[in-house]
């Protein structure tokens, strides 16, 4: 069986951390759905970029997947806090030891604001490591014991979705997809 992703979209999240991980899950050959968490498919970014949703989380909200994943930013963050749906699926997936992941504002703004994952080792956007107990000051943070993986923001969406492969579909995948990326220095590349 393919393993599979769902990436969730909300009107204000941010699009380099949204578009990033789906093009580079889908570079590693994994299954990645992009569902918008209200009933339109068309999700207005911070930024202003519309990215168009393949499906609705209403269509997909039974669906079992390896990973949920959310991207950041302020306004998409507070839209995923205050859906009880969303809430719902990240506990569920949590509850199957699949994997959460999460990037920018979400980890403050949904992770700890709901007190999810309260044992954790998390990162997220630096303004925001006040909500954390034991904030971590690196770019990605997996905490394979909660299944969790947390990142800092945009410039850290390649090192995000470069972990979710690893932790998905192995060292190898993620190496194979970071070889074709150009990376600069300062990006586990999982060459070793």
């Amino acid at each position: 069986m393919m393993t599979n992703a769902l990436i969730l979209l909300s009107t204000g999240c941010e699009e380099t951390e949204a578009v990033t991980t789906i093009d580079l899950l889908t570079r590693a050959g994994i299954a990645v759905t992009y569902a918008s968490i209200t009933e339109e498919r068309e999700v207005l970014c911070s930024r202003g970029v519309a990215i168009l949703a393949q499906k609705t989380f209403s269509q997909v909200k039974d669906q079992p997947f390896d990973a949920v994943i959310l991207p950041g930013g302020v306004k998409g963050a507070e839209n995923f806090r205050d859906a009880p749906q969303v809430i719902a699926k990240i506990k569920q997936t949590h509850q199957a030891n699949k994997l959460v992941a999460a990037i920018c504002a979400t980890p403050a703004m949904v992770l700890q604001h709901h007190t999810l994952f309260p044992n954790a080792n998390m990162t997220g956007y630096p303004s925001t490591k006040s909500a954390f107990k034991d904030w971590q000051d690196v770019r990605v943070c997996y905490d394979d014991k909660h299944q969790l993986i947390t990142s800092q923001g945009p410039a850290t969406s390649i090192d995000f979705a470069l972990k979710i492969i690893s932790v998905l579909v192995g060292h190898i995948k993620a190496a194979e997809v970071a070889s074709g990326l150009v990376l600069p220095a300062g990006i586990d590349n999982y060459s070793d």
